[in-house]
């Protein structure tokens, strides 16, 4: 098909294509097989000189005769079934009246057998037979060209739909991706005001080294959260690592008011999770149990493997300061942390996952993360690694 041809004269050509093949090779074969038949098998003691050219002939005007149907049928074509059923058959049987009488006529001429008129029904017959051959052959072949074309239509609408498909889940990608992105790099103001600030002071009261230890540990975490693709999951030993950073930063700032537990069981530490998931959480109970008390406290991160499920809790030893958490009916909103971290685990696991925040009993917050437990080791270890960070 050239650039130019619309997809309905292609199929139009090629209709016309398999009429002409059809037409020669249907009517060739009647010429051989009226000739076998009829004329040689009918005439093998003594075979006629006229007999080869008589059936020739009568083969040419019934090639001629059925061009005449063609129209015909193309017209009626469109019109309902019933009617273009019996218009079908009042051309067929009319064309075939007309093959007989032609036969018939020629035959007669060269014979000159007048009494060959009253087998008019036989002839009859067998022309009706050869040009009802013809139209179901015909028929046939526009169905199926029909059926062809359509068939090639789905194709292309398929074709079309799944392009379709391809191109929104593309954009669908894309949005996602741009959502973990903005989702990722909502880092909290007040962490980097508070850290600033005890850079400020420890410049201040002339403490130098603490202050340069400061500035390197906070361009190492600026550096790891905005290097790290969002997208991306990362091992839970790395996603620790980066919460331990963190909160090592945040130890400059309380000094010994703030202690870190970790029991991770060791085949947790290849599991997948995405790229500072914990942070957020960490911030939210230095901001809300550790800074808010005197005394400082504890941030308890607790990994586990159950089942085909990641089991990740973190936890802080709360205000003992502040007003009794019985006497809360409701966990304390902490703020765009716990937020962001259940966008980016409802943008990754859709439904698959759990989130819940919850006041311990002995005090503090407790969240509690599932999420599907992915990994790149093949070999698991039950050991559990407890680690205690002063």
């Amino acid at each position: 098909m050239t650039p130019q041809q619309h997809p309905e004269q292609v199929a139009i050509l090629n209709s016309q294509r398999w009429f002409w093949k059809l037409q020669l090779v249907s009517w060739l074969g009647i010429l051989v097989t009226t000739f076998l038949s009829l004329t040689f098998w009918h005439s093998s003691v003594e075979w006629p000189h006229f007999e080869p050219g008589n059936t020739l002939f009568q083969c040419s005007i019934g090639f001629f005769l059925s061009l005449l149907l063609k129209p015909i049928f193309d017209v009626a074509w469109e019109t309902p079934i019933a009617l273009r059923t019996f218009i079908y058959l009042v051309a067929v049987g009319v064309i075939s009246g007309i093959w007989t009488l032609v036969r018939m006529e020629t035959y007669i001429r060269l014979t000159g057998e007048d009494s060959l008129w009253a087998e008019f029904g036989g002839w009859y017959y067998a022309s009706l037979f050869v040009f009802l051959f013809w139209s179901g052959l015909y028929c046939g072949v526009k169905y199926f060209l029909l059926l062809q074309q359509e068939h090639e239509k789905v194709l292309e609408v398929a074709a079309f739909h799944e392009r379709e498909q391809i191109r929104r889940l593309h954009a669908e990608a894309v949005a996602k991706e741009a959502q973990l992105k903005m989702l990722r790099y909502q880092l909290n103001p007040h962490f980097l005001f508070n850290t600033l600030n005890s850079i400020n002071a420890l410049i201040r009261f002339e403490q130098a080294g603490e202050a340069r230890d400061m500035v390197v540990r906070l361009s190492q975490f600026l550096r790891h959260s905005l290097t790290e693709d969002p997208v991306n999951k990362v091992s839970l030993d790395q996603e620790i690592g980066a919460v331990l950073l963190y909160l090592d930063i945040e130890k400059t700032r309380f000094a010994d008011r703030l202690k870190v537990e970790l029991d991770v069981e060791e085949q947790t530490r290849r599991a997948l999770v995405p790229s500072m998931l914990l942070q957020p959480l960490a911030e939210n109970a230095v901001k809300f149990a550790i800074a808010l008390s005197e005394s400082g406290g504890t941030i308890r991160i607790l990994a586990r493997r159950e089942g085909q499920e990641l089991s990740l809790q973190i936890c802080d030893s709360g205000n003992p300061e502040g007003p009794s958490d019985t006497e809360a009916e409701e966990p304390v909103s902490t703020g765009v942390g716990l937020s962001n971290v259940r966008d980016r685990l409802s943008t990754l696991y859709a439904d698959d996952y759990s989130l819940t925040q919850t006041r311990k009993e002995t005090g503090g917050m407790l969240i509690h993360i599932r999420i599907p437990f992915e990994s790149r080791a093949t070999k698991v270890d039950n050991s559990t690694t407890r680690e205690v960070i002063a």
